[in-house]
């Protein structure tokens, strides 16, 4: 018990702006008690019984069986000691680079995402090969989807994460800063870097990995039927023809061809931790990352840490495109009830593809710090989470 217990012997607190060596120094401490804490805990499962590492194998067909099927469930007993370890540090590496857009980001991703994919198929089912995070995510490197302005004597640069309030933030910036601009990633790359390190600030704001796919889901059929902003997804197209607009089957049609392909690299759906790779060799690395469930605190919070202050952020300065009926669609599909759902009782079949989900946005719930939804509290990802 003394060993798994928290370190405020150790680490009393955390400045909210420490130095360099400061932040270095907790980062490590941090770390290695990550690793001691799980060295215990692997001692303690390893105590109660000997691990048993029999897995059912993986059907050779290419997609994956119907909602009434069964996903392969990974215990803590299943999984070996160096598989925790491993998934533990990578996620601690991916904390540690990606935030900072360092080159060290994408190969703990890659890495990582080999490593959980076995996962991905055991419980969807399925046998498609990984796809792999990418810097080249489509919309972000070709478009205005980066940019800024001026507050006070600072620039402000927003990175922005595709489904993550990013219309509602670009108004709202362009409420409060002057020279407001919006331009593509390597322009906004190069200017960063024109400008004092002590007069510029880099910002992101991220969401519930699982909300956000599914509002990115709406978003891609609304846009793709619609013919609104983009060339439509030919593939994509194919795959939901035939299916009702709004219904599972189409969700489920949509969740096959984003296993099998990412949606061509499409960034809304693609996980949030790919948004802060570097492109082109140049980084962006963030000084704020804020969550949209609560924005107008997070809002405040970033102009408070460079001493100014700016009017609260209005929710309702932009709208962005969808249906309500894809949204229904999907969160049937995989079994997320509704908030304003009023059938308690209504069965969660989809849980198990809702598991694969979580195994795929594995970075995204590690690095923001998300509660993973209750269907996947379940070994290893509850304790490597934990751990993390």
């Amino acid at each position: 018990s003394s060993v798994l217990a928290q370190p405020h012997a150790i680490v009393s607190s955390i400045n909210t702006r420490p130095n360099r060596s400061s932040a270095q120094t907790c980062a490590d401490v941090c770390s290695m008690w990550a690793l001691l804490r799980l060295g215990a805990l692997v001692t303690l499962l390893e105590a109660a019984s000997a691990l048993s590492i029999s897995r059912t194998a993986v059907g050779e067909k290419r997609g994956f069986e119907g909602t009434q099927g069964r996903g392969l469930q990974l215990g803590a007993q299943d999984a070996p000691r160096s598989e925790l370890q491993h998934l533990v540090s990578l996620l601690l590496l991916a904390r540690k680079e990606c935030p900072k857009a360092t080159e060290a980001c994408l190969p703990a991703l890659s890495e990582l995402r080999l490593a959980v994919w076995p996962h991905v198929q055991a419980e969807a089912n399925c046998s498609f090969p990984a796809w792999m995070p990418s810097e080249h995510l489509e919309k972000v490197s070709e478009e205005d989807s980066q940019g800024g302005g001026v507050s006070g004597t600072r620039s402000m640069f927003y990175r922005h994460v595709f489904k993550a309030a990013g219309i509602n933030t670009w108004a709202n910036l362009h409420q409060v800063t002057r020279d407001f601009y919006r331009a593509p990633y390597a322009a906004t790359c190069k200017h960063f870097h024109l400008v004092d390190a002590t007069r510029r600030t880099a910002f992101a704001f991220v969401r519930d990995p699982i909300s956000r796919f599914i509002s990115g889901y709406s978003e891609l059929e609304y846009r793709s039927r619609a013919a609104i902003g983009w060339p439509k997804l030919e593939n994509l197209s194919q795959a939901l023809q035939g299916h009702p607009v709004g219904s599972p089957e189409r969700a489920a049609a949509f969740f096959i061809e984003f296993l099998q392909s990412g949606i061509e690299n499409n960034g809304h759906v693609r996980p949030q931790i790919e948004f802060f790779l570097p492109v082109g060799g140049c980084s962006i690395p963030m000084d704020f990352i804020g969550r949209t469930e609560h924005l107008p605190d997070d809002w405040v919070k970033m102009f408070a840490l460079q001493n100014e202050t700016v009017p609260p952020f209005d929710n309702a300065l932009a709208t962005h495109y969808h249906d309500d009926r894809d949204k229904k669609g999907m969160e049937s599909f995989l079994g997320v009830a509704r908030a304003d759902s009023t059938d308690a009782s209504a069965p969660h079949t989809g849980s198990r593809y809702l598991r694969a989900l979580c195994w795929l946005f594995l970075a995204d719930f590690a690095v923001f710090q998300y509660e993973i939804p209750n269907e996947c509290q379940q070994e290893p990802m509850k304790s490597v989470l934990a751990l993390v």
